[in-house]
């Protein structure tokens, strides 16, 4: 995370709950972030000092006036005109870590070998509740690699109870123990 990112991040998200519109851009922001991600040609294009800056605002307004909050309107007009744009997806990050902090919500992101049944879902985030003390939004993801077992990171942390992480750890002791 950039300081960039922190420094707009928390000037939009001050500014979002002063005026109780924390939700309402929180999930604007996070559509605009899938947006990028699909079309980076368009994140090019903002980011452009080959085009006038003046046009790049022009597009940013004609794009999303009608359809987000103005203040993320703003925000990005913002970011175009001082040239930061490049940024845009730090801010959000860290308006999301706020949001979530705020709501007392913590991201656990699980990789397993194949998709968990909401039966094995449920259990999971009950003990990784009981864990981090918070609610806990699950971020999925299969890697058949793994062969099975369960790998979490949450709140900077690893648990990794991975066949695979096991199968590492046993060539590790065979090859220094021999």
């Amino acid at each position: 995370m950039t300081s960039l990112g922190r420094e707009y991040g928390d000037g939009l998200y001050e500014l979002a709950r002063e005026e109780h519109f924390l939700e309402e851009i929180h999930g604007q922001l996070m559509d605009i972030v899938l947006l990028l991600q699909e079309q980076p040609q368009f994140k090019q294009l903002l980011c452009s000092r080959a085009i006038e800056r003046k046009t790049r605002i022009q597009v940013v307004e004609e794009t999303f006036a009608d359809r987000v909050h103005p203040f993320v309107v703003n925000f990005m007009k913002l970011l175009v005109d001082r040239e930061r744009f490049f940024a845009f997806e730090d801010c959000v990050k860290w308006f999301h870590s706020r949001f979530i902090d705020e709501l007392g919500i913590v991201e656990a992101h699980v990789t397993t070998a194949v998709p968990l049944s909401e039966g094995w879902l449920e259990a999971l985030r009950a003990r990784l509740r009981e864990i981090s003390g918070k609610r806990v939004d699950l971020k999925l993801r299969v890697d058949p690699s793994l062969i099975g077992g369960v790998r979490v990171e949450m709140n900077g942390r690893r648990y990794d109870n991975t066949i695979q992480n096991r199968l590492d750890r046993l060539r590790h002791n065979l090859v220094n123990n021999l």
